[in-house]
């Protein structure tokens, strides 16, 4: 059956004149191809089903159930077969329902009165029919519905006959479940087909009258996992039904981001997707890293990391007030002390207090804003003002003062004495990540405060959006024992549109701690992966989860999540496109084998200039023994074939196709000899022809190569494609086998010996017509 009979597809004159030269030869000649692009090489019509490569039965909605509730057809959409499921909506003219529903109504109340005045029952179906058609006219008539025309279709597919009987027999049964009539339009399947394409052509018109709200709760994607803003990046997929996850942080009651689960879940790898999507959103990133695992991250987008470590450059004062007023900064370095010096006594608590407002007062600093702008007190200042009290005759003094002064002593003395030192940093860049890995791990926890307080000091300066994650959190949570300065930040994130991320595995001082119930009441998002079975009762606890959550996050694979967003709850894979993964992989095999990629990248780079890799074959004979080694190294292969010459040649080829290396090779010879005559010339991995040019008459010509593995797969072949060359103007079969130039059946079939003269005869007698006309 021709096909231009079934889907009326523009032909662009594949058989019709040549165009006008106006049109550039390249232009022209894909623009003739339009048609084999775009239209299937035929269409099998059966009374209950079609075949377009796939086999396709359309199933049509007949009746609906009385009430449904808000995206009641999502269940249709999540279920994982193949189909495609389309609606029709005509709106009515509210005249046209006003006469339908009064006539409806006055049809209702003759068989009702009909009934009764034969003394029989009316059936209750009828009443309810009978209110519910005047409770709409009431309502149509004031104007809160509208009536509406919906058709409902959903096309089963499958690549065999047997797996099309199972998708159906599955909606069906679905359909069924949902109170929906399922009904299959024997004998108008071609019609069922164009209802359910993309063109807005009801051929069925199987319609059912239905109000504006019953419309809107047929919209199928009323679920909380496809809530998507004006901006916003993908989150991750729906583990059920694999629906992008769209949010924008920002756009919720606050931007901050919680993430919690146990070592080796997946928190790092999830939130640094996370940034590469906001980054390439326009949004700042600052990154406090114990780990150094950020770094090549920053590389990658031209970032800055700055390392700060015992002889580095970069260093922060715990004394700089960091554009805070005096009092802030006092509260501050409170909780910086006691991630310093651990617990703190009534008395420790009291010397301290003391001793920063004297450093400050020595300093010159008051309560005055304009004496903030002097040179701050260092730790050795502190250390200083609390020595003398070491000697005190009083314990009450002495032994607290002692207890501070030794532990300040690292600070001073000891290996973090860099700390002891004036501010000197910049921040310069969208992307920046702040590397402690060299820091003593007892030293740590108070340069994370740091950092988190000097960053976030100067991120308030700005209203852009920002994101400041930090790493490795608990040392950051476990800080001061009322943690009201943790408080404060978390409370105010949203008021300089800067999102704090905390990832943390210590779920403990989520919870117990009042730093970690600040964060947690203060975050609009969070992300739990999978958690240890011995907190899981805590974190069903906090995060109200119902016993298929619990049981998801005890069973979740690396990457899988329970995402919380407000009101939404959701458990979704994270999943990273191929180049995304390259950059945020922490595997180390993975980062081995990406070294080797990139030492091979940079060979192949060096001898750019005199090789090509992006040719699919290479000649070896043209090529050093280094080009031949680089190339093999990246996937190449080295075949021996013979060419169109009938001579045996070493080919170094990269084959990515499924077809085998002979029919490989020769298409791409075949296409080299073409180019000697044209440039409008094509190799097709489709249903087209292998090879296909415009000859020097305008004819178009496709050329198929034969050289499967056995003789009867050759036949094969060639009978499936005979009906797809005879749409050119003119072909030929190049067959690997010589015996096949028996088969007369199929048309011209040559070797590969005789394609460089077949080839040229469809330019040069085109050169000699022009000769003789001279």
């Amino acid at each position: 059956m021709d096909i231009t009979n079934i889907l009326p597809l523009p032909r662009i004159g594949i058989f019709g004149k040549k165009e006008e030269k106006e049109e550039p030869m390249a232009v022209k000649y894909r623009s003739r191809l339009l048609d084999y692009l775009t239209s299937p090489s035929k269409v099998v019509i059966k009374p209950d089903h079609l075949q377009i490569d796939k086999f396709h039965r359309v199933i049509c909605a007949v009746n609906y159930p009385r009430l449904v509730e808000a995206g009641w057809l999502s269940r249709l959409v999540e279920m994982n077969l193949d189909f495609d499921l389309a609606i029709h909506i005509e709106p009515y003219p509210v005249e046209k329902t006003i006469r339908m529903l009064e006539e409806e109504i006055k049809k209702q109340k003759t068989d009702i009165y009909s009934l009764e005045s034969e003394g029989k029952i009316v059936p209750q179906s009828l009443i309810q029919k009978h209110k519910d058609t005047k409770a709409l006219l009431e309502a149509v008539q004031s104007g809160a519905e509208k009536m509406f025309g919906i058709s409902l279709y959903i096309d089963a597919k499958g690549y065999d006959f047997k797996s099309l009987e199972d998708t159906d027999r599955k909606i069906r049964d679905k359909m069924s479940a949902l109170l929906i009539t399922p009904k299959i339009p024997t004998f108008r399947m071609y019609e069922a087909l164009r209802s359910v394409l993309p063109v807005c052509d009801n051929q069925l018109r199987i319609i059912r009258e239905v109000t504006s709200s019953a419309v809107a709760a047929c919209f199928p994607f009323v679920i909380s996992s496809l809530e998507s803003k004006a901006r916003g990046i993908i989150i991750g997929f729906n583990v059920n039904n694999d629906i992008p996850i769209i949010i924008d942080p920002f756009d919720l009651s606050n931007p901050n981001i919680l993430v919690l689960g146990t070592s080796g879940g997946g928190k790092s790898y999830a939130i640094k997707l996370m940034l590469i999507r906001e980054f390439l959103e326009g949004v700042d990133i600052n990154v406090i890293d114990p780990q150094g695992e950020y770094t090549e991250l920053a590389k990658i987008f031209n970032g800055k990391t700055i390392k700060i470590a015992p002889g580095s450059d970069t260093v922060i004062n715990p004394f700089d007030l960091m554009g805070q007023s005096l009092d802030e900064k006092k509260l501050s370095l409170l909780a910086f002390f006691r991630i310093v010096l651990g617990e703190l006594t009534e008395a420790q608590r009291a010397i301290l207090d003391d001793a920063i407002d004297a450093v400050y007062e020595d300093a010159g600093i008051t309560q005055d804003p304009k004496t903030w702008s002097k040179t701050p007190p260092t730790i050795e200042d502190l250390y200083n003002q609390i020595i003398p009290l070491t000697r005190s005759d009083k314990e009450i003094i002495y032994e607290p003062a002692m207890a501070i002064a030794n532990r300040l002593k690292i600070y001073v003395t000891g290996p973090l004495r860099f700390l002891n030192q004036q501010t000197k940093i910049n921040l310069d860049n969208r992307f920046i990540t702040f590397d402690i890995r060299d820091i003593p791990d007892v030293g740590k926890p108070a340069l994370m405060f740091l950092i988190l307080e000097y960053i976030y000091n100067q991120m308030k300066r700005s209203r852009k959006r920002k994101i400041l994650v930090i790493d490795e959190a608990w040392t950051v949570l476990s800080a001061g024992e009322e943690g009201e300065y943790i408080l404060r930040i978390v409370k105010t994130c949203r008021k300089f549109n800067l999102s704090l991320v905390m990832i943390t595995q210590d779920v403990e001082d989520v919870l117990t701690s009042r730093a970690g119930r600040a964060v947690l009441g203060n975050t609009a998002t969070k992300l739990l992966l999978r958690q240890d079975p011995s907190v899981i009762k805590e974190v069903a606890e906090r995060f109200n989860l119902s016993e298929k959550e619990q049981r998801f996050l005890q069973t979740a694979r690396v990457g899988q999540a329970l995402l919380i967003a407000e009101r939404m709850r959701v458990p979704i894979k994270i999943q990273a496109s191929p180049e995304e993964h390259r950059v945020i992989t922490t595997k180390p095999d993975e980062l081995l084998e990406l070294m080797r990629e990139k030492k091979r990248r940079i060979a192949v780079r060096e001898m750019q200039l005199e090789l090509d890799v992006t040719k699919p074959i290479h000649r070896k004979a043209h090529l050093t023994n280094e080009q031949v080694d680089a190339l093999v190294k990246i996937g190449y292969k080295e075949i021996r074939i013979k060419n169109l010459e009938g001579e045996y040649e070493l080919l170094i080829i990269r084959n990515e196709t499924d077809y085998t290396d002979e029919r490989f090779v020769l298409q791409h010879l075949i296409k080299e000899e073409i180019m000697k005559y044209t440039q409008n010339v094509m190799i097709h991995y489709s249903k087209l022809a292998d090879i296909s040019f415009e000859a020097a008459d305008g004819r178009m010509v496709g050329i198929e190569v034969v050289a499967e593995p056995n003789i009867d797969e050759d036949i094969k072949h060639m009978e499936e494609m005979l009906p797809v060359l005879k749409r050119y103007n003119d072909y030929f079969f190049v067959v690997a086998r010589e015996e096949l130039k028996r088969e007369t059946s199929y048309g011209t079939i040559l070797t590969r010996e005789e394609v460089p003269d077949k080839i040229r005869s469809y330019f040069v007698q085109k050169e000699k017509e022009v000769e003789v006309k001279m």
